[in-house]
C-alpha cells in the first residue's frame, strides 16, 4: 500500500534527501538574488526555506520533510524566474510560486495538526494562503523600498496584477492539492483525526468561555451605548440628504448602504433572536458611520482617515470569518479547526478579504477608465493600496486577539440556528 502524504512526513531518508536538496538550491539563488539585488528571489527562496523546513523543526527530526515531488514543484518558479531577463516576469512568476507555496502549508498542516477540511473548503483555504503570502510579500517589499529609498515595487498597476496571478493561481493548486488526496483515504488526511468537538468544549480550550460580553465591558453604560448607535444612524441619514443635494450619487449609495449595515445586526437580532447586545450593534454601526463620512468627505482630505476605518472594518470582517469557521466546525463532522489555530485563521480570512477588495477596485478602475462610467470604489494609488493592506492586517490582529471572547454568544447561537438544516446535519 503507498505511503501516505502524513507518513511522508515523518520521515524517510531519500524522501527527506531531495527536499533538503530543493532548500539547498533555493538558499543558492536567494544569495545569488542577494549579490544581484534581486529582492524577490530572495524572499521566495527564504520563504520557500522555511515551509520545507518546517516538518523537520516541528517534529525534531531531520527525516521528517514534505513529500519530495511537494518541495521540487514550489522549487519551479524560483527556477524559472531566476534566468528571465524581464523584472516584471520574474516577479509574476514567483507571486504565481506563492499558490504552490499555500499547497505546501496546507499540506503540512493536514500532517502535523489536528486540522480537517473538506475537500472544497481546503481548496478555497490554499487561494486565502496565496493571497496572504503574496499580500505579505509586497508589504515587506513596499515598506523595505520606504525605509531603504529603493523602488523595487514600481508602482500600483504592478502590484496589483502581481497579487491577481497569486490569486489566480490559488484555485490550481487548490485543485492539485484536492487530486493529490483522492489516492489516499480520506480519514488519513489528519495526524489525529477528530469528528469536531462540543461548543462548551471549544470555549473552554481556547479559554474564551464566562468573558463579560462588550456591552459589559466597555467604559459606558448599554443606554448610552444605544444612544451613540441612533446618533450615527442619523448622521448617515444627513449623509445621504446631503449627497441627493449635491446630485452625488457616490456619496448617497455609500450612505444609504452603510445605513442599512447598521441596521443588519438589529434586524438578525429581531428575525432570528441572535444575542447582538448594545456593544456588538455599536461596533458594527461604528465602522458603518466611519467608512460613509470617509468617501464623503474625509477620504479626499486626510490622509490617515482610511488608517482608522480600515482596520476597524477588518474587525468586522475577522468576526464574520470566526462566526462561519466556527459554524462549520460544530455542524460539519469532516471539519475540524483546533482552537489554537483559530486566530491564525481569522487573520489569514482577513487579510485574503482585504486583498480580494483590492483586486476588485483595482477591476473597477480599469472598468470606469474604459467605459467611462464612475464607479463606487476605487483605488488612489500604491501607498493607497499598501496602507490598506497593512490596516487590514492590523485589525485581523486585534480581533483574533482580542476580540473573539465577545463573539461567544453570537457564533453559538449562530450553530444552533443552522442545527438541522441541510448540509449542517
Amino acid at each position: 500500500m503507498p505511503r501516505n502524504p502524513t507518513r511522508r512526513l515523518h520521515g524517510e531518508r531519500s524522501n527527506a534527501v531531495l527536499s533538503w536538496a530543493a532548500v539547498a538550491v533555493a538558499l543558492l539563488a536567494g544569495g545569488w538574488g542577494i549579490l544581484e539585488g534581486r529582492a524577490h528571489e530572495l524572499v521566495y527562496a527564504a520563504t520557500l526555506a522555511a515551509v520545507v523546513l518546517a516538518p523537520a523543526v516541528a517534529l525534531e527530526s531531520r527525516r521528517a520533510a514534505l513529500p519530495w515531488e511537494i518541495s521540487a514543484f514550489a522549487l519551479v518558479p524560483l527556477v524559472l524566474a531566476v534566468p528571465s531577463p524581464d523584472p516584471f516576469v520574474r516577479q509574476l512568476t514567483l507571486y504565481a510560486g506563492a499558490a504552490i507555496l499555500a499547497l505546501a502549508l496546507t499540506l503540512e498542516l493536514h500532517a502535523l495538526t489536528e486540522i480537517s477540511l473538506e475537500r472544497l473548503l481546503a481548496a478555497a483555504f490554499v487561494t486565502m494562503l496565496s493571497a496572504t503570502i503574496a499580500a505579505t510579500w509586497a508589504t515587506a517589499t513596499w515598506l523595505r523600498d520606504h525605509v531603504a529609498g529603493t523602488e523595487i515595487v514600481a508602482g500600483n498597476d504592478q502590484v496589483m496584477w502581481l497579487l491577481v496571478a497569486a490569486v489566480a493561481a490559488g484555485p490550481v493548486a487548490g485543485t492539485i492539492f484536492d487530486r493529490y488526496y483522492r489516492h489516499f483515504p480520506g480519514e488519513e488526511l489528519v495526524s489525529a483525526p477528530v469528528d469536531g468537538i462540543e461548543e462548551t468544549d471549544f470555549a473552554a480550550i481556547a479559554e474564551i468561555d464566562d468573558r463579560p460580553t462588550l456591552e459589559a465591558r466597555l467604559p459606558v453604560s448599554g443606554s448610552v451605548q444605544r444612544g451613540l448607535v441612533w446618533a450615527m444612524r442619523t448622521g448617515l441619514v444627513g449623509i445621504v440628504v446631503a449627497g441627493l443635494a449635491a446630485v452625488d450619487p457616490g456619496i448617497v449609495s455609500n450612505g444609504a448602504s452603510m445605513l442599512a449595515v447598521s441596521f443588519v445586526p438589529t434586524l438578525l437580532r429581531r428575525r432570528y433572536d441572535l444575542p447582538f447586545d448594545a456593544g456588538l450593534v455599536l461596533w458594527v454601526t461604528l465602522a458603518a458611520f466611519l467608512h460613509a463620512l470617509g468617501s464623503a468627505y474625509l477620504y479626499e482630505q486626510t490622509f490617515w482617515w482610511h488608517n482608522v476605518t480600515h482596520p476597524l472594518s477588518a474587525t468586522l470582517v475577522g468576526a464574520i470569518g470566526y462566526v462561519a469557521i466556527r459554524t462549520l466546525d460544530e455542524h460539519r463532522p469532516e471539519i475540524h479547526l483546533p482552537p489554537g489555530l483559530v486566530p491564525a485563521f481569522v487573520v489569514v480570512f482577513v487579510i485574503s478579504f482585504g486583498v480580494f477588495w483590492e483586486i476588485g477596485e483595482f477591476g473597477f478602475d480599469h472598468f470606469a477608465a474604459a467605459t467611462g462610467l464612475q464607479m463606487p470604489l476605487s483605488q488612489h494609488g500604491l501607498d493607497d493600496t499598501m496602507s490598506d493592506l497593512v490596516f487590514n492586517t492590523l485589525g485581523g490582529i486585534v480581533v483574533a486577539i482580542w476580540g473573539l471572547p465577545y463573539l461567544t454568544d453570537l457564533t453559538d447561537a449562530v450553530t444552533d440556528l443552522v442545527d438541522g438544516r441541510p448540509g449542517f446535519d
